[in-house]
């Protein structure tokens, strides 16, 4: 009885230690698989936008980089390669360690891009200071990115240790994203530069703060007379149709004008005295225009500022050495980027301090006569390139603040043929299809007594507004046909004497002009120039 008791307690022994056992390796199991699949957060990194992951039945499925993910401590081997492992969406995919980051940041991996088109570099990310250039086709060095976007974009690079440039207009390989210009192969150039230089894109859409009219009727109030605001109102209220204001912020006639005391203004052109309102005058009476329901548009000289040229004369035009003056004004090159910079620091300014819809650059070019002289042309641009990319960088930084930008041209750029596309590049640098396709409006200037005698066969075209115009637009209409992506038509009517030929320009010959437009089909709008912004006239 003694030997089975202690036979039995053995066995008894003997099976609690297994059982211990059998406990341990479950316990070391539970623990093991628990360990195994512990997950840890990572990101999703690669050189492009997505990165793609396969699960067991090797199906396929791309996520946006910088994507995170609970990646598990086991590791898998498949085909002799090991995987990291994560459930998504309650499926297992694989993915090497080499797509993994434990820092969002570092998610971005490239390293060599190339430039889409001929771009600013900001100095920030979106700014308009701008730190430098680069060409169509250059290849950049990646130094740096602003922020890594959900769809696993990157929205601005910072490259060649120099600035910045958005991520759309950067790629690994370079591919054509202009429209084809060889359309103008057979336009007329001369000293303006191809139209086959000039890049053509598809319009980049944005969100205006205030809808453009279909159909704009602008009055223009020059800077000395913003101040009766409240009588351009009551007149506006009294006219049919008007709709919206041209109002000066920056003009140079013979010295430079500002409209109100600038801050921006003390930065880059410190000597401009002629000053007609304060700050807060000139905001008042803008506010008044916005609050009666107007479209305000502001307009500014782009490269016709003397002050400028005389307090940046490295900047300026010159002559034999010394700054050329041309109509009495010394004039900055239109390659200059700290004009480019002055231009949208004073247009930001006038759209964040004083509300107005829209911006309107006058003076989008050379003088007419630049023989033998130095243009300070710093990037190999054309002329008619230098103007374009200035419409696109001033275009592409004023859409961020929801305003529109348009151009003003001379009348001549549309082309001299009522019966076919007859546009050219000019001696000053505006091409009609170019700047059309660069701004959101285009605004010539056909003043009928600009135009010589017999211009369009007409004899005296000063005296014959409506002809002038009819004809005038039908040119204008083929220059808008032939124009990739056009901006809106809105013409500058004459609205004030013709000292030259003694024509007094009455309501008559305002309509004529209108009229001519209509007939023409260029009627997305006019606006009336009259230089002393006369109420009586």
């Amino acid at each position: 009885m003694k030997k089975k008791k202690k036979k039995k307690t053995k066995l008894l022994v003997i099976l609690f230690v297994l059982l211990l056992a059998a406990a341990g390796c479950l316990a070391f199991l539970i623990y093991t698989d628990k360990q195994n699949n512990m997950t840890s957060p990572y990101y999703l990194a690669n050189d492009a936008q997505t990165v793609t992951v396969k699960d067991k039945e090797g199906n396929e499925l791309s996520l946006p980089r910088g994507t995170m993910v609970e990646i598990k401590k086991k590791r898998a081997t498949i085909d002799d390669i090991e995987y990291c492992q994560f459930t998504y969406n309650d499926t297992l995919y694989y993915i090497q360690e080499r797509y993994l980051e434990e820092d969002r940041s570092l998610c971005v991996k490239e390293k060599e891009l190339v430039a889409l088109r001929d771009h600013v570099l900001s100095e920030e990310a979106g700014d308009y200071h701008i730190a430098g250039w680069v060409k169509k086709k250059q290849d950049l060095t990646v130094t740096g990115y602003h922020q890594l976007l959900d769809d696993g974009t990157v929205d601005y690079y910072h490259v060649n240790n120099t600035g910045y440039i958005p991520g759309r207009y950067v790629s690994q390989e370079y591919y054509e994203t202009a429209y084809d210009s060889s359309i103008y192969a057979d336009c007329y150039y001369g000293q303006g530069g191809s139209p086959e230089l000039i890049d053509y894109y598809p319009r980049e859409e944005f969100s205006p703060k205030k809808q453009m009219p279909e159909i704009v009727k602008a009055l223009y109030i020059n800077a000395e007379a913003i101040v009766d605001a409240d009588a351009y109102i009551e007149l506006a209220n009294a006219t049919s149709g008007i709709n919206a204001f041209v109002v000066d912020i920056k003009d140079c006639y013979i010295d430079t004008q500002l409209a109100y005391d600038s801050p921006t203004a003390k930065i880059y052109a410190p000597s401009t005295s002629n000053i007609p309102n304060s700050y807060t005058t000139y905001r008042e009476n803008i506010g008044k225009l916005k609050d009666a329901g107007y479209y305000v548009i502001g307009r500014i000289t782009a490269f016709k500022d003397d002050a400028f040229a005389l307090d940046n004369p490295d900047e300026a035009l010159l002559y034999d050495g010394r700054l050329y003056n041309y109509g009495s004004v010394k004039w900055p090159s239109i390659y200059s980027r700290k004009m480019w910079e002055y231009d949208l620091a004073l247009a930001i300014e006038a759209v964040t301090e004083m509300g107005f819809d829209e911006i309107q650059f006058d003076y989008v070019r050379l003088p007419e006569d630049v023989e033998d002289v130095d243009l300070r042309n710093a990037y190999d641009e054309t002329r008619g390139q230098a103007v374009s990319n200035f419409l696109r960088y001033a275009s592409e930084i004023l859409h961020q603040y929801g305003v529109y930008v348009s151009a003003d041209v001379f009348g001549e750029t549309s082309g001299d043929d009522p019966y076919s596309f007859s546009s050219f590049v000019s001696y000053y640098g505006q091409f009609w299809p170019a700047i059309s396709n660069s701004a959101d409006a285009v605004s010539s200037m056909p003043y009928p007594d600009h135009f010589s005698a017999y211009a369009y066969g007409i004899a005296e075209p000063w005296s014959d507004p409506g002809e002038l115009m009819y004809l005038w637009g039908k040119a204008t209409y083929y220059a808008q046909e032939n124009t990739y992506d056009p901006g809106k038509c809105r013409t500058w009517i004459q609205a004030q004497n013709s000292d030259a030929y003694d024509v007094i320009y009455d309501a008559s010959f305002i309509k004529a002009q209108i009229d001519g437009l209509k007939s023409a089909g260029v009627m997305d709008g006019y606006m009336t120039w009259n230089a002393s912004s006369s109420l009586s006239k």
